[in-house]
């Protein structure tokens, strides 16, 4: 009984959640643009955690470097981010001329979305096996009844925004803004946001 009642708590979980994955709310490309595509790519991820900081870089390389693209991270080159944007511009423009890269993605935490959902009480019938029972016996075990209490979920939204722009004219290329509904991890939203960020600027013509 104990777990077919988990059982159940799971599923509702799923249900209400939904199937949660990195979706691309928005996004812009440079019009006209037709090339040619990026080869050699600085990637910086501006987060005060450096760990996660460098595991996003130290991801997005590995995926772009299987595409043939040159990819330099900036934490290779700049171990601590400034404090002010003009201390910043000075340290990318800094790895941009050290490294020759003709362009440069940025990737920043757009905010951190909590929301409670009420999820109702509920009666579930589960279906039982009555062979134990005997021929006879079936009709009284054929399901049993559970009840499932209310509750309140609390879903968690992570937004990303990824711009990408032409390292000596400091135009932007495309941009884009993503969202991860209750991440399971930091890992796996990292992954996910990298694989669609990467398609995306595949169709855009950047790589």
């Amino acid at each position: 009984m104990i777990k077919r009642i988990v059982l159940f708590s799971i599923v509702s979980l799923l249900i209400f959640s939904g199937c949660a994955s990195t979706k691309l709310v928005s996004s812009w490309s440079k019009p006209g643009f037709s090339g040619p595509p990026l080869k050699k790519l600085l990637v910086l991820a501006v987060s005060n955690n450096d760990m996660q900081r460098r595991l996003y870089e130290d991801s997005f390389a590995a995926n772009l470097r299987s595409e043939g693209v040159d990819v330099i991270t900036s934490y290779s080159l700049i171990e601590t981010l400034g404090k002010s944007k003009e201390e910043n511009t000075k340290f990318i423009k800094a790895a941009v001329t050290k490294t020759a890269a003709d362009s440069v993605l940025i990737v920043t935490l757009a905010g951190i979305e909590n929301e409670e959902q009420y999820v109702p009480a509920s009666t579930v019938h589960v279906a039982g096996r009555g062979g134990a029972y005997g021929m006879f016996g079936y009709y009284g075990h054929s399901h049993r009844i559970i009840h499932q209490s209310a509750y309140t979920l609390t879903n968690t939204t992570v937004k990303l925004h990824t711009a990408v722009f032409e390292a000596q004219t400091e135009e932007m290329l495309w941009a884009g803004d993503t969202q991860r509904l209750n991440p399971d991890s930091a890992s796996v939203a990292i992954q996910e946001n990298i694989k669609l960020i990467s398609t995306e600027m595949k169709k855009a013509g950047l790589l």
